[in-house]
């Protein structure tokens, strides 16, 4: 490459940067004249309100608790079913239940 093609890349280089530097001043203005307002904020009271009925139902559904649909009971109240408890609801079938303590008595 000569001089000149040197010189005109960074003459078109310069020029790019002075106008986007320009353009960007004219969209956006002046960094130092913009002002933001701010609403003035309430101060937090340490009374606490009864809660709203309709959110805070004391009757409602728990999603985090199984729900056992036929005759099946959690006897020893783990959250979960057991084989025997699944057993004694018809879940599973004695065949079942039998495969089940022997791989346990093999463990």
């Amino acid at each position: 490459m000569s001089k000149k093609d040197i010189i005109s890349i960074i003459a078109v280089a310069i020029l790019g940067v002075v106008a986007a530097i320009v353009g960007v001043n004219t969209i956006l203005g002046d960094i130092n004249d913009k002002s933001v307002t701010f609403k003035s904020i309430e101060t937090i009271s340490k009374d606490v309100g009864t809660p709203d009925p309709e959110v805070f139902n004391p009757d409602a559904i728990n999603p985090t608790v199984e729900v056992y649909v036929g005759n099946c009971i959690d006897k020893n109240g783990n959250g979960t079913l057991d084989e025997d408890e699944l057993l004694g609801c018809s879940k599973v079938s004695q065949e079942e239940a039998e495969d089940v303590v022997l791989d346990e008595e093999e463990q």
